[in-house]
């Protein structure tokens, strides 16, 4: 691993991932990166550059307070982007 590296955006990533499938928004990526950008907008970056530093990262974001913190976050994003989608609605591509 070389560089410097933020896990607030992977960790972002994998949790919408797994609360866009409970919701009836877009799922196309236009849509999957603007909720990871409003999120990411709103916690706190976590850069590391080293493997050590990333399963730090990854153990202090799997703490309850932290990972509740971050589901609210991509919870909000989410919604906020499903109500206002940065595309016309008829160029939404919807899964179900």
């Amino acid at each position: 691993m070389e560089g410097l590296v933020n896990m607030m955006e992977e960790t972002v990533l994998k949790k919408i991932d797994k609360l866009w499938e409970t919701t009836d928004g877009c799922k196309c990526q236009k849509c999957k990166l603007d909720i990871a950008a409003y999120a990411l907008n709103r916690l706190p970056p976590r850069y590391v550059h080293s493997l050590q530093g990333k399963l730090i990262h990854r153990f202090n974001a799997s703490t309850t307070q932290s990972d509740a913190e971050i589901t609210s976050c991509v919870y909000q994003a989410v919604k906020k982007v499903e109500k206002n989608p940065n595309h016309p609605r008829e160029e939404s591509i919807y899964t179900r």
